[in-house]
């Protein structure tokens, strides 16, 4: 067995009408779990990085967004949601879009189906439609190996002196959190440092911490993002 389990495949019918986990058609108003723990951290990994979450309708969606240069990575996380019953089983295609410097991207798009079940994650979130850090303990306790594997795979990249972590979408404040629970959960010693982009922050992890890192991670990180961690 995987670690995801034996995970049945359901036949989608749209993004309102599903069969659900537990094998009955359902709407997606009445999604209502329970929820598989690794597809929470999954999320909360995700949101960490640049994912986003909005609400549809009654229900929030997950929406992640990779580029092309990362396609083996997005095609397994689609892959593992899935197989764990949360988006279509059609693999996400090719998209473009303009960056803010007018260069044109090829971007996979992935998104989960609407569940009103995942709202308390959107509100989490998201203040005045705007993200900001989840309580501590929520973090703290939804920030498993698996999901910090996730966001290091989403917002992680190798450093000559260790492995950085970007932090863009969080205050300083909410950053200095995050350190705080990679340090005690993790016994991690990392640090903020300040990013290239002004009021925004980097959380560093020097390079002797990095193969200890890896440990904790390595069962999740997909082959083609172990660069990340000097492999």
């Amino acid at each position: 067995m995987s670690i995801w389990g034996d995970c049945p495949t359901y036949i989608i019918q749209d993004l309102y009408m599903e069969f659900s986990i537990f094998g009955i058609v359902n709407r997606a108003t009445k999604r209502i779990g329970p929820h598989n723990f690794n597809i929470i951290s999954i999320i909360f990994g995700s949101l960490l990085g640049n994912a986003n979450a909005e609400k549809c309708g009654h229900g929030t969606i997950i929406k992640i967004n990779q580029e092309n240069t990362h396609k083996d990575y997005i095609l397994w996380l689609h892959n593992l949601i899935s197989n764990l019953g949360y988006c279509k089983l059609s693999i996400p295609i090719i998209t473009t879009r303009l960056s803010l410097h007018g260069k044109l991207k090829n971007i996979l798009r992935l998104k989960t189906y609407t569940f009103s079940s995942l709202n308390w994650i959107y509100d989490s979130f998201y203040i005045n439609n705007k993200k900001v850090l989840p309580d501590f303990y929520l973090v703290f306790q939804y920030l498993s190996p698996l999901a910090l594997a996730i966001w290091i795979m989403d917002n992680g990249s190798i450093s000559s002196t260790g492995m950085k972590i970007t932090t863009n979408n969080f205050t300083l404040k909410e950053v200095s959190i995050l350190v705080t629970i990679l340090n005690i959960k993790y016994n991690l010693a990392t640090s903020i440092n300040l990013s290239s982009v002004p009021n925004k922050y980097i959380i560093y992890i020097p390079k002797k911490n990095v193969n200890y890192l890896y440990d904790i991670v390595s069962l999740y990180i997909h082959p083609s993002m172990k660069y990340k961690f000097h492999i």
